[in-house]
């Protein structure tokens, strides 16, 4: 990995998914709900120039950053930040990191939030975590012109695709696949007694995606007994209170897990000390949280099968192969979001230089107009303005290739060379960039 984005880049894009990372390592990173504000306050506050969101999930940690040119952060930067942040030394993350500039950082978001670089193609939650990463920041100040554009194009890219394609026909989630993993434990659930740790989004959707083995009962705790009560009410479900955490695990056949919580609540210590009151019987335990909530170890307790977050990518991997004319149809209709978004950035990256060609062309040609004319104090006002007319056709001439070439690259190299070229050319000082 290079040691420093090139200064040239305006959008950065950093992080770790699925794909680069264990869970192991990914939970390392992850920001809670209630890390984030201070995470994107510290961030404003070391970088003020810069506009941050941070979008952190189950299967990834990602920084998205824009800035004027020259200023920082730089790679280095947000390496130091997530280390500092987690109080995590860099060598133990920094190889998983992957860092994107411009038109790659474009493209990956708006092939995040239209889930094709989800675990499971197709599966809609991605999509919601995204609008939830840029309201956090648009509610912490911390998004700002380049931001608010490039997340509001890439949230309405992933409606177009999922409102367009079938990608997202059929039941496609992590919660779904899950509860297939259940299945393959299991070949009956009217028996079987399911136990919900936590009250969230994930809880809820396994919840829902559970309803289809009709299990005999549903038990549902939580730190918040309210929270745990109001989600009951919607499964036909019991309410208990996390205190009596123990007889729950005790009675329960399936356990599904998804808290916040920054420390395992499920050691295998815990759990082993509850094998015999559980008479031995087989457990199911689906943890998807990220930090886990569950000790690896436990999964290697006799009768115990533990999945958690990465255990589902093999059940996930064949989705992709049978999606593979969705995914087609799905790429084509997101570049074309790119392309839009890049035009715009690109017109209005190099707006005030063009301005400045312009103005500065046009002055010369007054100057010299203004010159003829006084030397030829003869010429009718119809031929001053025949000269004025043929001086601005000329200029729009010769400037429209220059021009063009400015505003049509949107590469990440291509457009600043240009711009600094034109800038030493004819020594242009247009106003400082700014977002």
């Amino acid at each position: 990995m290079q040691s420093l984005i090139p200064p040239s880049s305006r959008l950065l894009a950093v992080g770790l998914n699925h794909r680069s990372a264990p869970l192991s390592v990914r939970e390392t990173l992850a920001f809670s709900p209630a890390q984030l504000p201070p995470a994107l306050a510290r961030f404003q506050s070391r970088f003020p120039s810069a506009e941050v969101v941070i979008l952190s999930t189950c299967n990834r940690v990602e920084i998205y950053v824009a800035r004027p040119l020259r200023a920082e952060p730089s790679l280095d930067h947000l390496v130091a930040f997530l280390s500092e942040f987690h109080s995590l030394p860099a060598d133990q993350f920094q190889t998983h990191l992957y860092h994107l500039e411009d038109r790659a950082a474009v493209e990956h978001l708006f092939r995040v939030a239209s889930s094709l670089d989800s675990m499971v193609v197709g599966e809609t939650q991605i999509l919601a975590q995204v609008k939830h990463a840029y309201a956090a920041a648009c509610q912490l100040h911390s998004a700002g012109s380049i931001t608010h554009a490039l997340f509001q194009r890439a949230i309405a890219a992933a409606k177009n695709v999922h409102d367009s394609t079938g990608l997202s026909a059929g039941r496609l989630s992590l919660a779904s696949v899950a509860i297939d993993l259940a299945r393959s434990v299991f070949d009956r659930f009217h028996d079987k007694t399911v136990l919900c740790i936590g009250a969230g989004k994930m809880a809820g959707l396994m919840l829902k995606n559970l309803q289809v083995l009709a299990p005999q009962r549903i038990l549902i705790t939580n730190r918040s007994l309210d929270r745990a009560q109001a989600m009951a009410a919607q499964f036909h479900a019991t309410a208990a209170p996390i205190d009596t955490l123990d007889s729950l695990l005790t009675s329960a056949d399936i356990i599904l897990t998804s808290t916040g919580a920054t420390v395992p609540l499920l050691t295998v210590a815990h759990f082993k000390s509850l094998l015999k009151p559980r008479r031995y019987r087989p457990a199911v335990i689906i943890d998807l949280a990220v930090p886990r909530d569950v000790e690896a170890a436990v999964g290697e307790l006799d009768n115990v099968y533990l999945y958690n977050v990465d255990d589902l990518q093999d059940v996930a991997s064949g989705n992709r192969d049978k999606r593979a004319s969705e995914i087609a149809a799905s790429e084509k209709l997101l570049h074309t979001h790119v392309e839009d978004f890049l035009r715009w950035f690109s017109a209005r990256d190099v707006g005030p230089l063009v301005k400045a060609l312009y103005e500065y062309t046009h002055d010369l040609a007054r100057a010299e107009l203004d010159a003829h004319f006084a030397q030829h104090p003869e010429l009718t006002p119809a031929q001053r303005a025949d000269l004025d007319r043929i001086a601005h056709r000329l200029i729009g001439k010769i400037l429209h290739g220059p021009v063009t070439q400015l505003t049509t690259h949107t590469e990440s190299t291509a457009r600043p060379m240009l711009a600094a070229a034109l800038k030493r050319l004819f020594n242009l000082n247009p106003p400082a960039d700014q977002f």
